[in-house]
């Protein structure tokens, strides 16, 4: 379960969960508490990363950004906002148009 969880967040391409049961000597039982402290450093720090990149992701700033994204980066909404601007446009030149004609008569 624990290694599970190690997993989960730990860096996969830095990740080095060996077998224990080759310690023979102090010295073996040393450099696997050596490895896995700098295992547990480098978790800590893919961690922390990972940390700081979902806080970016939630700023109020990129959360519009993505929210506008999606909603507009689709094509259909595209080109619904194209068919949208360009039935304003067409109305409000009508509009002048007839106005202008209507007064000069």
């Amino acid at each position: 379960m624990a290694e599970r969880t190690i997993q989960q967040y730990a860096d996969p391409e830095n990740l080095k969960i060996d077998d224990m049961s080759n310690i023979r000597t102090i010295e073996d039982l040393r450099e696997a508490i050596r490895d896995l402290e700098h295992q547990n450093y480098v978790n800590e720090q893919h961690m922390r990363k990972k940390v700081a990149q979902i806080a970016d992701k939630l700023k109020p700033v990129n959360l519009l950004k993505t929210a506008v994204g999606n909603i507009f980066g689709r094509s259909e909404a595209r080109t619904t906002l194209w068919r949208m601007a360009a039935g304003i446009v067409t109305s409000f030149v009508v509009k002048k148009f007839f106005r202008k004609g209507a007064i000069a008569k």
